[in-house]
């Protein structure tokens, strides 16, 4: 069920994206914003998710319309992890310190401190989750 949740706010989320971008500097530099929560989260109740669905509506909007935004992604639950020299293969997806990747988003600042100010004010925090802010390197050219 609190899959399901998260897929129902990050598709709400995804909607927002289409919202027109403005132009930003030249200077501006890419920024990888992951957002995990516990992978035994259980929201305290439906209105609590309706409320957080609405401050994530808020929140990517207001990237979109302010020209920060570049991409956002929500991987799905399957998958597989191969590691070891042996390739050995662990079915579903990714957990490491009980977090798990809930989502992405790829976003434009003009420095690192940027960057973290507008991870801090994303709604993941509600439901104590984190984001992890890490500057993009362009490796194809």
């Amino acid at each position: 069920m609190k899959r399901g949740i998260f897929l129902v706010a990050f598709i709400c989320l995804c909607t927002l994206m289409s919202f027109g971008q403005t132009a930003n500097s030249t200077t501006d530099k890419q920024y990888l914003l992951i957002f995990r929560f516990k992978s035994n989260f259980m929201p305290p109740s439906q209105e609590a998710v309706k409320n957080n669905i609405k401050s994530w509506q808020e929140y990517m909007g207001n990237l979109g319309k302010s020209g920060k935004l570049v991409s956002g992604f929500r991987p799905s639950n399957e998958g597989e992890t191969i590691s070891g020299t042996a390739k050995t293969s662990q079915k579903g997806p990714y957990v490491a310190n009980n977090e798990l990747i809930s989502s992405f988003i790829i976003i434009k600042a003009s420095s690192m401190e940027e960057a973290g100010e507008i991870a801090k004010k994303c709604p993941i925090f509600d439901f104590d989750g984190s984001v992890e802010v890490r500057p993009m390197m362009n490796m194809a050219n």
